[in-house]
């Protein structure tokens, strides 16, 4: 659970969920046991939700993690459409690849074992549609990077920016957080006044910014 939202309205959110399948438990129960972040479950169904309305063709997601919020994504798209996921860690990576086999959904994802601040400097495609679940203080350098990626009325979605709260006050409770947070801060701020893109922030689990490029 996180501290963000009230833990009452956190387990209200999750009663009207819908019921998890055999393999996202899998994968959840993994995630526990072996100390790995994937998107809260809420946050899972609300991408599908976005990749059913905005229906894009081309998706590209930075920090494919155990691919939980991949195969979500998947499941809303038709057979033409593709989802190129970035993972720079070996064993998730290949964690990762077991589970989307598992999911029936291969044939809509291209797995990619790169780190992506490198690999997407080399994209020569463009996108319709971004999750970004990366290194939380570089969102500022990753969204500079997307410019030429995503497309006129493309959608980048971002998770955990709001940081467990801290963003909101800045009381860190521990000093080597303490550039994260401040860069999330202003990320999060440059919107204010941004001639390119618009964000709208969604309180829901950590936290997710819905940014639109103009």
């Amino acid at each position: 659970m996180k501290d963000v939202l009230d833990q009452n309205l956190q387990s209200f959110i999750r009663e009207l969920l819908p019921v998890k399948n055999e393999l996202f438990c899998e994968i959840e129960s993994y995630a526990k046991e072996k100390h790995v972040s994937i998107v809260d479950y809420e946050v899972a169904v609300f991408l599908k939700m976005m990749v059913a309305l905005k229906r894009p063709k081309k998706i590209l997601e930075i920090g494919t993690g155990l691919a939980f919020s991949t195969i979500h994504m998947a499941e809303a798209l038709d057979n033409t459409s593709q989802i190129l996921t970035i993972e720079r860690l070996q064993e998730r990576l290949e964690k990762a690849s077991y589970f989307i086999k598992k999911s029936q959904q291969e044939k809509k994802i291209t797995l990619i074992h790169e780190d992506a601040r490198d690999f997407i400097i080399q994209l020569n495609e463009t996108f319709d549609f971004i999750f970004l679940d990366a290194a939380k203080g570089q969102y500022g350098k990753f969204l500079e990077s997307f410019d030429h990626l995503l497309e006129p009325g493309g959608l980048i979605i971002a998770d955990n920016v709001l940081v467990n709260g801290w963003v909101i006050d800045l009381e860190i409770p521990e000093r080597r957080k303490r550039t994260m947070v401040n860069n999330m801060r202003k990320f999060l701020e440059s919107f204010l006044d941004n001639e390119k893109y618009e964000m709208s922030l969604v309180p829901l689990g950590d936290g997710l910014a819905l940014i639109r490029k103009r």
